[in-house]
C-alpha cells in the first residue's frame, strides 16, 4: 500500500478529518501516554454543549492525539500547548454538535458495527501486550473506546447520508488529479498475503489456548496436504477476511505486527508459513504476490482518488453545516481550568 493510499484510507476512516479537526488515532500501535496535561479530575467539566459536558479527560485525549499525530516533542512550550488546547476543544465541540444531530438518524446495526470495529482494531494492534491491558494503559478502557467508535459511526453515517449522496466526481476530474500528482502514487516494495486466523479469547485458559493452536495446526496440515487455502479460509478463519478467501491485500514493511511481518516477508509467492502466534491468536499465512517499487497506474489509484476528491468536497459542506449549528448552539463554560 502506497503512502498516498494510507493517507486516503486514514482520512476516510476518521470522521473528524472531514472537518480537518483533531482526529483520534485508531490505527497506530498503543503507546504509553504521558500524565494528564493539568492536574485534576478527568471528569471535571470544561464546556457544556447544549447541556452535554465535555470534560477534562476528553480534552486531554484530544490534545495528546494532536501531539502524537504531528510528532511534537514534549514538554511543549506553554504558548503552543494553549493553541493545541483551543484547537482540540473546537474539534470536540464540532464533533458533539454533529453527534447530537446525527443521533436522530442512527446507523443500522450500529452495535454490530461497533463490535466489528473493535475486532479490527484489536487485529491491527497485535503484539505481546494484550489488547485490553494496552488500552487501559493508554487511558482508553473498552467502554470508552466503544463509545468513541459509536460516535464516529453515527456521525459518519449521518454525514454520508446528508452530504455524500449529493457529491459526484467525474472521471475527467479524477484523471486530471492523477496526472498533476503522479509523485504521490509511487510505492515501495510490497507483499500481498492471505491468512487463516484462529482467534483466542483475551483471557483464555491455557487449555483453550492449546486447543486453538491445535486447530490451527490441523488447518495448516490440510493446506500442506493440498487443500485450497482460500476455501479453508472461507470455512474456518475467524477473521472478516474470510469473505475474500483470507486475502489481506498488500503490505509494506512496518505495516504488520512483528511476528506476521517476519513470516510474510520470508515467504515467496505461493509459500505458506508455519503457525504464527500474535495477540489475536494463531495465523497461517500465504504470500500470493510480490511487487517491487513502481508507479501505480491510474486504474489502480482511481478508487482512492475518487474517494479523496469526494472527501475534500464533503469537508467544505460539513464545515459550513457545523458553522450553522454553532450559531444556534448553547455553549457554557464548565468551570474547570484548562
Amino acid at each position: 500500500m502506497s503512502r498516498w493510499r494510507r493517507v486516503v484510507a486514514a482520512a476516510l476512516a476518521t470522521t473528524l478529518l472531514l472537518l480537518a479537526l483533531a482526529a483520534r488515532n485508531t490505527t497506530e500501535p498503543i503507546q504509553h501516554r504521558q500524565a494528564p496535561l493539568r492536574q485534576g479530575s478527568p471528569n471535571a467539566p470544561v464546556l457544556r454543549v447544549n447541556g452535554r459536558v465535555i470534560n477534562r479527560g476528553e480534552l486531554d485525549r484530544a490534545v495528546r492525539d494532536l501531539v502524537e499525530k504531528r510528532g511534537l516533542r514534549q514538554p511543549l512550550p506553554e504558548e503552543l500547548l494553549s493553541t493545541l488546547k483551543k484547537e482540540a476543544l473546537e474539534g470536540l465541540v464540532s464533533e458533539e454538535l454533529l453527534y447530537q444531530v446525527a443521533q436522530k438518524s442512527q446507523a443500522v446495526d450500529l452495535e454490530r458495527q461497533v463490535a466489528q470495529a473493535i475486532a479490527l482494531d484489536r487485529t491491527r494492534r497485535q503484539g505481546g501486550e494484550s489488547y485490553a491491558s494496552g488500552m487501559e494503559k493508554a487511558g482508553l478502557p473498552q467502554p470508552l473506546r466503544e463509545q468513541m467508535i459509536r460516535k464516529e459511526l453515527v456521525i459518519g453515517h449521518f454525514l454520508e447520508t446528508r452530504f455524500g449522496s449529493r457529491i459526484s466526481i467525474g472521471a475527467d476530474e479524477a484523471k486530471e488529479f492523477y496526472e498533476a500528482n503522479r509523485e504521490r502514487f509511487k510505492t515501495g516494495s510490497s507483499v500481498r498475503a492471505s491468512h487463516i486466523l484462529v482467534t483466542v479469547a483475551e483471557r483464555a485458559q491455557e487449555q483453550d489456548r492449546e486447543r486453538a493452536r491445535e486447530r490451527a495446526e490441523v488447518l495448516l496440515h490440510r493446506v500442506r496436504q493440498g487443500e485450497n487455502f482460500g476455501i479453508l479460509a472461507q470455512s474456518h478463519s475467524d477473521c472478516a477476511s474470510k469473505a475474500r478467501g483470507g486475502d489481506l491485500g498488500f503490505f509494506k514493511k512496518g505495516e504488520l505486527s512483528p511476528p506476521l511481518e517476519q513470516a510474510v516477508f520470508a515467504l515467496k509467492p505461493g509459500e505458506v508459513s508455519d503457525v504464527v502466534q500474535t495477540g489475536s491468536g494463531f495465523h497461517i499465512v500465504k504470500v500470493t504476490e510480490r511487487r517491487g517499487p513502481r508507479l501505480e497506474s491510474y486504474d489502480e489509484a482511481k478508487a482512492e482518488i475518487l474517494a479523496y476528491l469526494k472527501r475534500e468536497k464533503m469537508r467544505r459542506l460539513v464545515a459550513e453545516y457545523v458553522a450553522r449549528l454553532r450559531d444556534t448552539a448553547k455553549l457554557e463554560p464548565g468551570g474547570a481550568v484548562y
